[in-house]
């Protein structure tokens, strides 16, 4: 992809008169390819809990765009990140989800590397007098903690997450979220045939709430509902409960890919990330975590509302997605009354994809 092709004065203008991305940037392969290679492999993005790896040799795989991941507790208790690409000729060292390991050993050819990534053995190196194992340690990544949240950036110039996350954890605070007090209960993922940034921009806004969510608005009163949209990397939103002063449900959406939904009583945080699969598909992995008193009752309703409104959503973000693709429209025009977070994403979009 030419490294000028999503640098457009005119799509930058259209976003300030609060006008969309292009049509096209949600169905073009050769987008989706630099949104892979300008966000994905250069951004902090939530791949999962403390829980995973609680014990020394757990580990989990995931991705991060196209680059395969695995995060493992190392021998020391330390947490740690690497391209789940063997040096050896590339293969996928870890096949499995999940698990405990002693070593990380690729299936392919038997190298062997130990759990801080470093090349332990490789069958038959005493036939190469020049092999230098010490210089073929799995590629690491920076992985930092929030809580028991785990972000990982596959990028050499990564900055702290501390610098991301900026004044968000306040939110968390007022919302009622100790996260010494969660756990991790439950893992949902929905697989969904729309771009990844529709789904994000449908998280963004609730203008469609009182036609697309009949029972959300019954709990939600969306004509109070607030959008927040000072902080350079995450946005939030408030919405009140109806007949109850002083008690909401927060949202925040923080750059690129993670959406929470936050509500204190009882508390319970939906950590949910929108994966990248290709220009037309993505997968939604929404972690379920919950105070340790929480009831069972309050469990399965809470986990009952949020599959009803995820599953509403789909449908949306489904329609977005052929309707974008046919072509008949340049581009969309905002209510910005309602949907300013929308227009705060695309800007950072267009920001990382034009290099500006």
């Amino acid at each position: 992809m030419g490294s000028n092709i999503c640098r457009d004065p005119e799509t930058a203008s259209a976003l300030e008169r609060g006008e969309t991305l292009p049509a096209r940037w949600y169905v073009d392969a050769g987008v989706f390819q630099a949104e892979k290679e300008r966000i994905f492999h250069r951004a902090w993005q939530y791949v999962g809990h403390t829980g995973q790896v609680a014990s020394v040799g757990d580990f989990f795989t995931t991705h991060l765009g196209d680059i395969p991941v695995v995060i493992v507790r190392d021998a020391a208790g330390e947490l740690g990140a690497f391209a789940n690409v063997c040096r050896h000729r590339g293969s996928e060292v870890v096949l499995e989800c999940a698990g405990n390991r002693k070593t990380l050993q690729c299936y392919y050819h038997g190298w062997t590397y130990n759990l801080d990534g470093t090349l332990s053995t490789a069958p038959r190196e005493n036939e190469q007098p020049s092999f230098a194992k010490e210089a073929l340690s799995l590629a690491p990544f920076a992985v930092e903690t929030w809580g028991p949240l785990i972000f990982v950036n596959p990028s050499p110039a990564a900055h702290l997450l501390r610098d991301v996350i900026g004044e968000l954890p306040a939110t968390f605070e007022r919302a009622g979220i100790d996260f010494a007090r969660m756990r991790m209960l439950r893992r949902d993922v929905y697989e969904i045939a729309a771009n990844w940034k529709i789904v994000v921009e449908n998280f963004n806004e609730c203008y469609h709430c009182p036609i697309a969510h009949p029972k959300f608005s019954e709990v939600i009163d969306t004509n109070a509902y607030r959008v927040e949209t000072d902080h350079e990397y995450f946005s939030t939103y408030y919405g009140p409960i109806v007949g109850s002063p002083g008690d909401g449900v927060n949202y925040a959406t923080l750059w690129p890919n993670v959406l929470f939904s936050l509500y204190g009583n009882p508390p319970n945080l939906q950590a949910i990330s929108v994966v990248p699969i290709d220009a037309g598909h993505s997968r939604q992995i929404v972690d379920y975590f919950f105070a340790a008193d929480a009831s069972e009752a309050q469990i399965r309703n809470d986990v009952e509302f949020s599959d009803l409104v995820t599953r509403e959503d789909i449908v949306l973000c489904e329609s977005v997605q052929r309707g974008l693709r046919s072509g008949a429209i340049e581009r969309g025009h905002l209510m910005l009354s309602r949907e300013r977070g929308i227009q705060h994403f695309e800007k950072l979009v267009y920001r990382f994809l034009s290099g500006e």
